[in-house]
Order: C-alpha cells, then structure tokens, then sequence
C-alpha cells in the first residue's frame, strides 16, 4: 500500500515551492478583497447578501492567509500538519465569502485552484477530503439561501463537486507519474554517481598512470599512479614539457607512436599512450601512463628459466678447462722462478683469473633461484652487508655510511640483493682507488639509505670519488660484456640490474660533480603486496618480524 505522504513529517522542497508560491496567491487575493472593501469599491456581487459579515470573513481570510505564508517562508520547512488545516480553513472562509456575496458568485471557482494545489501536496483519501470538503461547503451555503428565499442552486454546486473530484483524481495520476519519474530519475543519478565514484576510485588505485585533459590542456583527472610517474609529490598543475611534445604530436597525426620519456633524472622511463576522451570531438584527451620497468621485469621473469639454463650450460663447459689452465700457469710459475720469465706467467694468471671471474658471475646469474621476498629493514640490513664485504672488496677504501632517520623497510630478496650491492660496491671502489692511485688514503665510497620525497620509496646510493661514467658509454652500462677497462668482465653492472629487476626495484645512474652515483629504488610496499597477491610462485616475507622472534 502506498504511504500517505502525511505520515511525513516535514514537506519536501519541491513541494515546499509550490506551497510558498500558493500562500503568496491566497495572500494577494485576500488582501485584494479586503483593499476593495475598505476602499468602498463596489463590484456588485461582494457582501451584497451579508455586507455586516463580509468584512469579517475577509479580514480572517487575509489574516490565516498572511500567517500561514509567513510559515512557509520562515521555517524553511512546512510541517505537514498545517497543511490539511490550512486548505481545509481556506475552504471554508471561500464557502462564507460565497454565502455573503450570494449564489451565482465567480468567487466558487476560486476554489478549484485551492482543491488543485491542496491535491498536488498531500495524497490519497485526505486529497479527497478536501474535494468532498469543498462540494459539501457550497451545497451548504446553496441550502441556507434556499432556507432564506434567496436565489438558489443546486445544479452548481454539484457541477463544482464532481470538477472537484476530477481535479483531485487528475491531480493525483499526474503527481504519482511524477513522482515515479523522479525515483526512476533519482536511481538513475544515484548510479551514475556510484559508477563514477567507482571508476574513480579504480582509476586512483591502478599501477597505471591517468590523466585526463581538456581541450585547453587543462588537468581535469589524475591519479597517485601518474603523479609517482612523473615524478610529482603533490597533485600535477600543469603537463610537462616532454608529455606536452608528445601529446601535440599525436593530435597532429593520430597515428602517430608516442616515444618513450622521463620526466627527470630519477623517475622511471614511462610509455604514453593517448585517446580521445570522447571519440569524433574535441572534448579532451585521455593520457595512460606504463612504466616500462615494469614490463621489463615481466620479460626479465619469463626469460630467466631459458637464461639459467644457458648459462649452467657455458660454466660446465668453460669452467674445467680453465681451471686447468690455471693450474699449469701456477705450477709454471713455480718452476720457473730462475728464468726471469714472470711477466708472461703473471699474464696467463691473470687472464685465467678474469675468465674465472666471468665464470662466477655467469654461475651466479644462471642459479639464480626464484625470488623471495622478505619485508627487510634497509637501514639494518645494508650495515651488515657492508660490514661484511669491508674486508674483502672494500679493503684500503674509506667508507662511509649516511642512513636517514626516514629510512622504511622494503620488501626483495636479501640474497639476490647482496650481490647487487656487492657488484656496486666492487666498482665504486676500483675506480676510486684508480683514480686515487697517487693518493690511496683518498680513496673514498660513500652509501646513502633514506627514501623518495615524492614517492616515499625505500632507496640505497653507492658514491664513489672517482672517475664517473663517460658520456659515451652512458647508453651502454647495463649491457653484458660492456666496460671501458680491459681487465673488467663487463657483467657486473648488468646483473645487478637483472636482480634489481627481479626485486622490482630500479637500478638507475645519476650524475654527480665527482665520481659516479647508482641508485637502487624500492617499490612500495602496497606495491609489491598488490602485484604478488595474485601470483602463487613468490613468497612474502616479515624479515623484521623473524628476527625479532630468533
């Protein structure tokens, strides 16, 4: 069944509308009357039956009207309670206007507004009342001018009723359309507004980057994904430079492959992507943000089996041989002490040594096993690692450990990365012992533990006081095999970055005014939390949390 609306308690503020612009009307026509009578303008029909009570009907009328309209206006929320007696009271002061003025008046068809209104506001059977209220007021006044041998008729008020009735009925099918049309009207933006929120809220929380522009290159959209991206930590004002480039040449040809950028030195390399907001207009573009690490490190992963494979392959075949080799060299140089031979000896020494080395590393690379993460403290974890690599690689360096107080755990694999930091160190300390050869005690390396201002990610910097890396081989660090001194395997920096990978962190080189400077850049907790929750061949870890329990 369907709820009255008077069992409510407050008007709703459409209906509260229609209520003041009502009350206004009624005001207006009782305060027209009552200026008329006042004034002694005569129309010939008003008070001519009962001119001693005329002018006190009118004067109720205009009061209850005035009052009733200061109600509306001044609670800023009508009761439904006033209503009924206010249609109902102003009913019944037309029906004693009408029995003062006599049959046969106009003032009756005032009423059908009344009835009208009164139907629009309130509902089902007191909707009614006011129209069966209104038809017995003027049968009413029609049998007291009967009773008093006036002129009469009953004809009219019963036409009147049965307007009334139609009225209401009318009134009711129009309003309960209406009022169907806005549920359906009000469901329908409640969806739209939660599939808006929802998209919202998936496009804040995607890895990948979004901004949505206007026609005037105007931010209208972004999330935390593209401000990490490009390397913003607050929200983006205005489009970079290179995007900027980037997104005035697609516009100009829309076939046209978007390069690959970096908004700065330290963010990671992002592929655009555009799209029209709204397809066949101008109304703005979508922009989508991949880091290209990320797909990266996707290959990386499923290459890694076919790599191990590879590479156990080369050492069981490269690593007897050279050892052997390395035998004779050393039993050579054994017996051969007299014959001022030593710098050959020493030659073949020392290349069986670098092949060695290469050997190892390959070993190292190909048995690799699946990574495991552990939520490790950086601080502590990468104390322990220098403190037990000093005597070996950083023998003779001065180091120097600068962690920050903001330092946060991370999650990788402490084994996978031992070795990262480890390879970096190894060089570091060769090329700040070269370039410090006259001078050793100047010799100097440098690491720095501490976070992102943007992004609030874990990150470890190796410095050294060395050469740094040449312009030349800048776009060749990481490639395997690759180094500017002959007695280097050139696989160092390049498997650091295959485990950085592996970690889903980023090995990046930064310029310095001395020496060289490589960062590892941890992703976020969250991140990694979100990208593994999905994947059944990696384990998280609490490292923080084993050790405190050991």
């Amino acid at each position: 069944m369907e709820q009255d609306i008077l069992d409510k308690p407050f008007l709703p503020l459409d209906r509260l509308r229609i209520l003041k612009y009502f009350s206004l009307y009624s005001a207006t026509v009782a305060i027209a009357l009552l200026a008329l009578f006042l004034n002694g303008i005569d129309l010939d029909f008003l008070g001519v039956v009962d001119p001693k009570l005329y002018p006190i009907i009118v004067t109720l009328y205009a009061a209850m009207t005035v009052v009733f309209m200061v109600l509306a206006f001044s609670t800023g929320q009508a009761s439904y309670d006033h209503l009924i007696a206010f249609f109902l009271i102003d009913i019944t002061l037309h029906s004693g206007l009408i029995y003062c003025s006599g049959s046969g008046t106009s003032l009756s068809y005032l009423m059908i507004l009344t009835i009208a209104v009164g139907n629009a506001l309130v509902s089902g059977q007191k909707g009614l009342l006011l129209s069966a209220w209104g038809a017995i007021s003027l049968i009413f006044v029609e049998h007291q001018f009967d009773i008093k041998g006036l002129e009469y008729d009953y004809m009219k008020p019963g036409t009147l009723g049965v307007i009334f009735f139609l009225t209401a009925l009318v009134i009711h099918a129009l309003v309960k359309r209406l009022q169907l049309s806005v549920d359906i009207n009000a469901v329908q933006a409640d969806n739209l507004l939660s599939m808006e929120q929802l998209t919202k809220l998936v496009l804040k929380r995607l890895e990948t980057g979004v901004l949505v522009l206007n026609n005037q290159n105007e931010i209208i959209f972004q999330n935390i994904a593209a401000q990490r991206l490009l390397g913003f930590p607050e929200p983006i004002r205005a489009v970079p430079e290179k995007l900027k480039k980037e997104l005035d040449l697609f516009r100009k040809f829309p076939k046209y492959h978007p390069h690959t950028l970096k908004a700065g030195p330290t963010t990671p390399k992002v592929q655009p992507m555009f799209a029209p907001l709204m397809p066949g207009s101008d109304r703005g573009t979508v922009i989508f943000l991949e880091d290209t690490n990320i797909v990266y490190q996707q290959a990386q992963r499923l290459k890694q089996a076919s790599l191990g494979k590879l590479a156990a392959s080369i050492v069981r075949e490269i690593k007897i041989p050279m050892q052997g080799i390395h035998k004779i060299a050393h039993e050579v140089s054994l017996a051969s002490v007299s014959t001022g031979d030593k710098q050959r000896q020493l030659q073949i020494k020392q290349y069986s040594q670098q092949i060695e080395h290469i050997i190892s590393n390959v070993q190292n690379m190909g048995n690799a096993k699946a990574t495991e993460f552990a939520k490790t403290s950086l601080s502590n974890w990468a104390t322990e690692t220098v403190k037990a690599l000093q005597p070996s690689i950083l023998r003779g360096i001065n180091v120097e450990m600068n962690i920050s107080k903001n330092a946060q755990d991370a999650y990788f694999d402490p084994s996978q990365l031992r070795q990262v930091l480890s390879n970096l160190l190894e060089n570091a300390a060769y090329f700040a012992r070269m370039k410090n050869s006259e001078n050793p005690d100047n010799a100097r390396v440098q690491i720095v533990v501490t976070r992102t201002k943007v992004s609030q990610q874990g990150i470890i910097e190796v410095r050294d006081n060395g050469y740094g890396v040449g312009l030349d081989d800048l776009d060749h660090i990481y490639e395997p095999f690759y180094s500017s001194e002959q007695n280097k395997s050139g696989l160092g920096l390049y498997i650091a970055r295959q485990f950085c990978d592996m970690n889903m962190a980023r090995l990046d080189y930064i310029a310095a005014q001395e020496g060289a400077v490589f960062r590892i850049t941890f992703p976020t907790n969250e991140q990694i939390e979100r990208m593994l929750a999905t994947r059944e061949d990696f384990v998280l870890r609490d490292a923080t949390k084993d050790a405190m329990s050991a």
